[in-house]
């Protein structure tokens, strides 16, 4: 039975490549190809994929890899072009699209009975990364897939506030981010080999972008003079840019471990073993690495943007976005503090993967 035909475009890839969207992506459809009834395509790019995660594969899901160049501002383009070119001819009962790069070309399937489903996950042109003229195609790629989409999801109330005071939107959602309640890790070798002592270090994960705030991070780090704690950031950028080299370098000066982009157990480790988990974004669609550490029951501070405040943590686990004395401060009182966190029954009734993904597939069928 070849069932319904879905494409997906948007993402880096999946598994084992770094970023929300493909994370959100790979426990999403990972979930919904169980469905008999689909059939799924999900474009990646080649820049993203080893001997490893290129041979992957999952029930009822084909990926096409398409080489592009890895390029800050004409990646996302070059590859959703010619990803939308290439569905133009598949068939296809639904297309999706995640986040509004990728949706420029939405259009062009118009001529084609696909139906056209749009996810927004952040917004993005007002990142301080963009040049001038990418941020003037994420303002235009947002309004094409505005009014383009047949069905929008949005994964935040929000990010749909922000669009429907933009926007006349018809047929639209909101079905959150997700994560997983893991089983933690026993070992500690992994933690072990960076010097790490459990619970004895502060964690934040993340793309090395100015809107994770890392830089302010080290620096509130360095003032709360912590001599038994050590600072992890874990992940990586995806191109050298002039902040990653000032961030790569001010993480030297200071002793801050960089672990890159780590997956599977030495993920599960550095999440197990955490004494605090920091979230110092500027911006955020809704935190999936906020929502992960979360799952491991860690003790956490993040900053006060909306897209943290909606997961509703306590306010004493709040600190004034971007004021590195206040983050200091905070630091201090989280490591001190005897408090204990259970996120789980929290976490099963609004960030669950398994009903995410049922409430995407019936979307998919209305």
């Amino acid at each position: 039975m070849i069932g319904m035909k879905i494409g997906i475009i948007g993402t880096r890839g999946f598994p084992g490549v770094q970023g929300g969207i493909e994370t959100h992506c790979l426990e999403l459809y990972s979930r919904i190809a169980k469905n008999e009834d689909v059939n799924i395509t999900v474009y990646r790019r080649t820049p993203y994929l080893n001997d490893l995660n290129k041979k992957a594969e999952f029930r009822n899901i084909r990926f096409v890899d398409i080489p592009v160049p890895k390029s800050k501002n004409f990646e996302t383009l070059l590859h959703s072009f010619l990803a939308t070119v290439h569905a133009l001819f598949q068939g296809f009962d639904i297309v999706h699209y995640h986040n509004t790069g990728p949706g420029f070309f939405m259009p062009l399937l118009r001529i084609t009975r696909a139906r056209l489903f749009f996810t927004y996950h952040n917004v993005s042109y007002s990142q301080k990364k963009w040049s001038r003229f990418a941020k003037w195609f994420l303002n235009t790629s947002e309004r094409v897939s505005m009014t383009n989409a047949d069905y929008v999801i949005f994964i935040s109330e929000i990010i749909r506030s922000e669009m429907l005071s933009k926007y006349r939107i018809g047929n639209h959602c909101v079905i959150a981010n997700g994560v997983n309640i893991p089983v933690k890790s026993e070992k500690s070798d992994f933690i072990g080999s960076l010097g790490l002592q459990k619970e004895r270090y502060i964690l934040a994960i993340g793309r090395f972008l100015e809107e994770k705030g890392f830089d302010y991070l080290i620096r509130a780090f360095v003032k709360a003079d912590l001599k038994d704690y050590k600072l992890v950031i874990a992940g990586d950028t995806d191109y050298p840019t002039e902040y990653s080299d000032n961030l790569k370098a001010l993480a030297g000066e200071n002793g801050v471990i960089l672990t890159g982009f780590i997956t599977g157990e030495k993920l599960n480790q550095v999440f197990t073993w955490a004494g605090l988990y920091v979230m110092s974004s500027f911006e955020e669609g809704l935190p999936i690495a906020l929502l992960e550490a979360m799952s491991y029951d860690i003790k956490a501070l993040a900053s006060d943007i909306p897209a943290n405040l909606q997961v509703e943590l306590d306010s004493d686990d709040y600190f004034r976005v971007g004021d590195e004395d206040d983050l200091k401060n905070k630091i201090l009182v989280k490591i001190n503090s005897g408090k204990k966190n259970n996120f789980s029954e929290i976490l099963k009734q609004r960030f669950n993967w398994d009903k995410i993904a049922f409430d995407t597939y019936n979307t998919y069928k209305l």
